[in-house]
């Protein structure tokens, strides 16, 4: 029937609740601001300035505090990415080190063999002493000579030689591979501690911006109860003093019989006032809203039941509403039974709370 009602057909959830909750609890008390302002239109004593001034400078804060928040949620964002790329880097490096580690071991296992083959050439040298061919004598022959000596000299001068070379070659290697691994592994521990050390700083300075806020809408809070006292005094004292003057004038015989009119320069009663009497004037969005959601029925009711009225109130965001535009009286009451003034002022007390977020998409900016 409307676009709200098709949304609802296709699965979606009417009006966000969900969505207006979470706005809701994280700042109530700027919804009782939004109430009080409507309800100030309505009123025939303004608040005090002095009161005035405080809550306005309270509200400055509160978004001020909010601005800094946000971004600072921002950068705790970037140093979060800035630690998962870190992390990133300590696997890569982690599987740099573990090609290095088997390096090593090819490494090591060769210095083995190199020892072996240098342990092997020494035992050969001595042991056989060099061949007939060169008119020595093997040193364990039954006539040993010296050159069996000269031959174990020139074995050690060559083979062995080049076996104790490649020994402190390999080692030289072992040793460049075990410092850049040392290297490696520091090197990725100090980028996780520094991005450690930033996101935890950044997280510190939005707690305290939190509690900043907290405080201050606490003292908001306070400003604004003291505001409606004053101008629900004010009112009380009015329609009192109106009342006095209405019966005195009675008393005089200087009202006129009911049916008639006034005599001229007879002076007027003002009437108390009532949400019925002057209609609120309802901004560009929830002028779209109204049309979007109902068609301008402020008896609609949506194909389940549970949206109501013009605005398509759910019983529990009407009750809520209702507490923050100050009409406890409402409660309970279903949206299509109240009428078109009072569920008007109570869009517009949750539209002050909570902005666009309670209703559908295509109203908003």
């Amino acid at each position: 029937m409307t676009v709200l009602w098709r949304a609802i057909a296709a699965g979606s959830e009417s009006m966000s609740e969900a969505v207006a909750r979470a706005v809701r609890a994280a700042a109530p008390v700027l919804g009782v601001l939004g109430a009080a302002a409507v309800l100030g239109a309505g009123l025939w004593v303004q608040a005090a300035p002095a009161a005035a001034s405080s809550i306005g400078t309270l509200q400055q804060q509160a978004a001020t505090l909010s601005q800094q928040m946000l971004l600072e949620q921002l950068q705790i964002d970037g140093f979060q990415q800035q630690r998962a790329a870190d992390m990133a880097s300590v696997t890569a490096d982690d599987m740099q080190l573990q090609q290095l580690q088997a390096e090593l071991d090819v490494t090591r296992h060769r210095i083995a063999a190199d020892l072996s083959q240098l342990r092997d050439a020494a035992v050969t040298a001595y042991v056989e002493g060099g061949t007939q061919a060169s008119g020595t004598s093997p040193s364990f022959a039954a006539s040993p000579s010296n050159g069996a000596s000269s031959v174990y000299a020139e074995v050690l001068t060559g083979d062995l030689s080049s076996a104790v070379s490649k020994l402190q070659l390999d080692r030289h290697l072992l040793d460049g591979e075990e410092a850049t691994q040392a290297q490696i592994a520091a090197q990725a521990q100090r980028a996780v501690g520094s991005a450690d050390v930033a996101l935890a700083s950044a997280q510190a300075v939005e707690q305290q911006l939190a509690r900043q806020r907290a405080s201050i809408t606490g003292e908001l809070a306070v400003a604004v109860a003291q505001q409606q006292a004053q101008e629900a005094a004010a009112a009380r004292a009015a329609a009192s003093a109106a009342a006095s003057a209405a019966a005195s004038a009675a008393a005089q015989g200087s009202v006129p019989p009911t049916g008639t009119q006034p005599q001229a320069g007879s002076p007027a009663v003002p009437a108390p006032p009532s949400s019925s009497s002057a209609p609120p004037q309802l901004n560009a969005f929830l002028r779209c809203v109204v049309q979007a959601e109902s068609s301008g029925n402020y008896q609609a009711i949506s194909p389940t039941g549970q949206y109501m009225g013009a605005f398509q109130f759910s019983q529990s965001t009407w009750n809520e509403a209702a507490q923050l535009a100050g009409m406890p009286t409402l409660v309970g009451v279903p949206p299509y039974d109240a009428s078109p003034t009072d569920q008007d002022l109570l869009a517009i007390a949750l539209y002050n709370a909570d902005g666009e977020q309670p209703w559908y998409d295509p109203c908003r900016n």
